[in-house]
């Protein structure tokens, strides 16, 4: 009987390294774009836009992105956010990470162009039955991590785009 958990085991790590191996390349993450999407007196949000580019073969559905922000070196922001997007094959994908930082009343807010670093990682489900399966099980969880650097203006909120007139 102390045989079968060891086989379950061994077979478990078996599929774990012959699926991860024919998983295919990971999908590369980059900024495209920083920019104050909304400010009040408590505080500010900058939005940060991401490209997902997939090489592989196979769409790949992105899953949570744990990410940290620093602005002028100092961390701001740490947090986590579904991706909420699926990477066609050979594509990419545009999404959104939020970045939202306090303000103290007894302090200015910052503002003019600072530089920023954010980090991260993103999990991605591998195409397959299988790979899913093990996904939903915590077994096979692949991720790819990601680092962007740039300036954003904290002095000009972003104006939403126009409505168009309807009658």
């Amino acid at each position: 009987m102390a045989r079968y958990p060891l086989l379950s085991v061994l077979l478990a790590a078996a599929i774990t390294i012959f699926t991860v191996g024919c998983s295919g390349p990971a999908p590369k993450l980059s900024v495209l774009d920083a920019q104050v999407t909304e400010q009040t007196d408590a505080g500010m949000v900058v939005t940060f836009t991401m490209m997902a580019d997939n090489p592989s073969g196979e769409a790949l559905p992105l899953r949570d992105v744990e990410y940290e922000v620093s602005l002028h070196g100092k961390p701001v922001f740490k947090g986590t956010r579904s991706a909420q997007a699926t990477v066609r094959r050979f594509g990419t994908q545009d999404f959104t990470l939020p970045c939202a930082i306090p303000l103290s009343p007894d302090q200015p807010a910052p503002s003019g162009t600072v530089p920023y670093t954010i980090q991260g990682t993103i999990t991605y489900l591998v195409p397959g039955a299988l790979a899913e399966a093990l996904f939903d099980m915590d077994v096979l969880r692949p991720t790819t991590s990601f680092e962007g650097r740039g300036v954003v203006d904290l002095s000009a909120k972003s104006q939403p785009a126009p409505r168009a007139a309807t009658q």
